[in-house]
């Protein structure tokens, strides 16, 4: 089956490396894509499914080219998330792995040239504590999450004179560690590997899981909060404090210490592109805010979603973190933080394992604390609180993901799309279609990886040959501010499971989007577009006025929704709400849970909806004003 998906002659191996990623999936992950291989090679399924009683792997590699395909257009999700499934996995292993030299046989190929520098000798500056059994530990906060919310809290409570204690699932990387190679920094800075995904296979769930979070490996954009969106949180959630002077200071504090700034917006060959369609059409655009200082802005930044080899980006890594520790703070790396601890009704502290280098066994770790700050995301907050007997009726619910897509261009020069600032511009012409949602034209790097998710698969040999053309890439990335959200609840052993489905009102303003995205790549001169679909599709505005309209009607006919185009969320929002009615939100104005004194939520599960902006500088600002809240207390 793998060499099915992706042949080629230097396959070697692959086989191998696929089953060690599967492996590497949560148990009811690897349980399910077993089950689905077992439906592969069951006659009774096929004999329904294609009307041959056959097995998979009896067939020759044209019948499994056109097995698969059935699979990938069927009109069952469940064997579409099934392609997608295997798809995702093959073909990412297939052009991130590497061998014991630190390269890939395909990169040549692809024209991708693999690393741009080597990572540089920089001392690490912060000493987690070492974790030898088990253990107890006391203190005044203890900080679940490290990123942009509790990296805040925690550095911001650290100079208060708290003593503070944080507990990050991930582990602690640094410059040194930042190898540029995919395959390893997808391992060891995201969750799940990057595998992540809604329960249906549906969106891509990308997230870091680091000391340091999202922060680490985001793309630096450090939008203010829109005042529209502080006005209707405000005025519908019962949250005045956000069109307040105070929030606005707590933004303003957080930017100047992460250096928000527009003087590093250089833009790449992907940006000029999206500049030169912008302006050709008379639309928007404008510079993107990032936070970074130093920052060269060469060929190497493309790569700074695997970590920033400089230092340039100023994640709390090298920001809060660092305050924190520089005041005394602990913190723990590779604590996976299981359930909260009430007494009385109050938090107390949390309860965890710790993995730890050569043990045998995972050591307990209990933490006793007079406030517990809840920061691990909109995925695991809810899923914590759940685990823990936090009983609400919102809890989990209201989950926004900005789910995002792209349509895709080949041009006649090269792109190089994996290389420059990772955003530097951006279009808000179409972020207002109706009561502030809509969506913004952004860019990303291209990297084999996201190549490997995006390229369309009709037969091996073709995808292989649509990989080849990476160089000429360019893309239209599309952010949609969604307004109907899904959910986050636990299994049987208390893992998060997401939930989310593309309402009708978000679905049409999809369509615009792909629809004025084409018309932007052809504006920017463009020689084919296609949409990043589970049917292979494309068209060349020199083929006349009627090759877009007859494209249109093919994107639209093969879908939009589940594993039909491509949907990736980097930003996961709203699942624990806050809101000054305790029916109809999680957390209060405080950020303290409805009726559970002492327990805090300070990351983006609190928005009471979409922020439709890049949402780091907003949950800075909140946990920023969270963490004075906490400290007065």
């Amino acid at each position: 089956m793998v060499e099915t998906l992706v042949p080629d002659g230097s396959d070697h191996g692959l086989a191998e490396r696929v089953a060690a990623v599967v492996q590497g999936l949560p148990a009811a992950d690897r349980a399910q894509l077993g089950l689905l291989l077992g439906l592969f090679d069951s006659r009774l399924v096929n004999l329904l499914f294609t009307g041959r009683p056959q097995k998979f792997t009896s067939l020759d590699r044209g019948a499994r080219e056109r097995y698969l395909r059935s699979w990938a257009l069927s009109r069952l999700n469940l064997r579409r998330s099934g392609f997608q499934a295997l798809k995702r996995i093959t073909t990412v292993t297939r052009y991130t792995a590497t061998d014991e030299r630190g390269g890939n046989p395909t990169w040549a190929a692809i024209g991708y040239p693999g690393p741009a520098s080597p990572p540089p000798k920089t001392p690490k500056t912060i000493t987690p504590l070492t974790v030898s059994g088990d253990t107890s530990l006391d203190c005044d906060v203890v900080v679940v999450g490290s990123g942009a919310g509790g990296g805040v809290v925690a550095g911001q409570l650290a100079r208060a004179g708290k003593h503070v204690v944080v507990l990050e699932k991930g582990a602690y990387l640094n410059e040194a560690d930042f190898t540029q190679r995919e395959g390893e920094m997808l391992a060891q800075l995201y969750d799940a590997g990057g595998l992540l995904a809604t329960k249906d296979l549906g969106v891509i769930i990308l997230q870091g899981s680091c000391l340091g979070g999202g922060t680490v490996v985001n793309y630096t954009t450090s939008f203010h909060t829109p005042d529209s969106v502080r006005e209707s949180w405000a005025r519908e959630h019962h949250l005045p404090h956000f069109t307040t002077p105070e929030f606005t200071g707590h933004l303003d504090a957080v930017a100047r210490r992460i250096h928000v700034n527009t003087d590093h917006a250089k833009p790449s060959g992907r940006d000029r592109l999206l500049i030169q369609g912008l302006e050709r059409r008379g639309w928007h655009h404008g510079l993107l805010p990032r936070d970074v200082n130093g920052c060269p802005q060469d060929d190497a930044c493309g790569y700074c979603g695997y970590g920033c080899q400089r230092g340039a980006k100023r994640s709390t890594l090298v920001t809060y973190l660092q305050d924190a520790t520089d005041h005394g703070a602990t913190i723990v790396v590779e604590a996976d933080v299981r359930r909260v601890i009430r007494e009385g009704g109050r938090a107390t502290g949390v309860e965890a394992t710790v993995r730890a280098p050569g043990a045998s066994r995972p050591f307990s770790l209990h933490v006793r604390a007079n406030a517990v700050v809840v920061a691990g995301g909109s995925i695991h907050s809810p899923a914590l609180l759940l685990r823990s007997g936090i009983r609400h009726a919102e809890l989990g619910r209201n989950l926004a993901l900005h789910p995002a897509t792209a349509i895709l261009g080949l041009m006649d020069e090269p792109v190089r799309p994996w290389t420059g600032a990772l955003q530097a511009h951006f279009s808000d012409q179409f972020a207002d279609l109706d009561r502030g949602y809509g969506f913004k034209f952004e860019t990303a790097p291209v990297h084999p990886s996201l190549a490997a998710l995006a390229q369309p698969w009709g037969t091996g040999a073709g995808f292989r040959d649509a990989m080849r053309k990476l160089p000429n890439l360019a893309l239209v990335g599309i952010l949609l501010r969604d307004r109907f959200g899904g959910r986050v609840s636990v299994n049987a052993t208390g893992a998060p499971v997401v939930q989310y489905a593309l309402s009708t009102y978000d679905r049409a303003h999809l369509w615009r989007a792909v629809q004025e995205a084409s018309r932007l790549l052809e504006a920017a001169g463009a020689r084919e577009i296609f949409a990043p679909q589970a049917a292979v599709n494309g068209y060349r505005p020199s083929e006349g006025a009627g090759a877009r309209a007859r494209w249109l009607d093919q994107v639209h006919a093969a879908g939009l929704g589940a594993n039909q185009m491509l949907s990736v969320t980097f930003h996961q929002m709203g699942s624990c709400r806050m809101g000054g009615n305790r029916t109809s939100a999680v957390v209060d104005p405080e950020n303290q849970v409805w009726d559970t004194p002492g327990l805090f939520v300070a990351d983006a599960s609190v928005f009471p909806s979409a922020s439709g902006v890049n949402p780091m500088l907003t949950i800075m600002g909140i946990a920023h004003r969270a963490a004075a809240v906490i400290a007065s207390r």
